[in-house]
């Protein structure tokens, strides 16, 4: 069930973020929403496994992305995040 919630958690937080500007972070931002689609994919698959890899790789760099400022994230959604904004 916890999985289902951070699919949740996912989905809104790619539908809400923005990026800042920097280029390499467009190519890390495009990769994560790749491995995201991968992620969503797999899981429909019931493939659950493959899934919750994926889906921690794209919380990796979405926090990684977060760090270096180069994501803008609405407040509501900052508390999925593993840094301080």
């Amino acid at each position: 069930m916890q999985n289902l919630h951070n699919s949740k958690k996912l989905k809104e937080v790619f539908k809400s973020i923005k990026l800042t500007g920097k280029e390499k972070a467009k190519e890390i931002f495009e990769l994560a929403k790749s491995y995201y689609k991968d992620y969503a994919y797999f899981k429909e698959k019931k493939d659950y496994v493959k899934a919750f890899e994926l889906q921690n790789y794209v919380w990796g760099l979405l926090d990684a992305l977060a760090i270096l400022k180069a994501i803008s994230v609405p407040k509501k959604l900052q508390k999925y995040f593993k840094t301080d904004f």
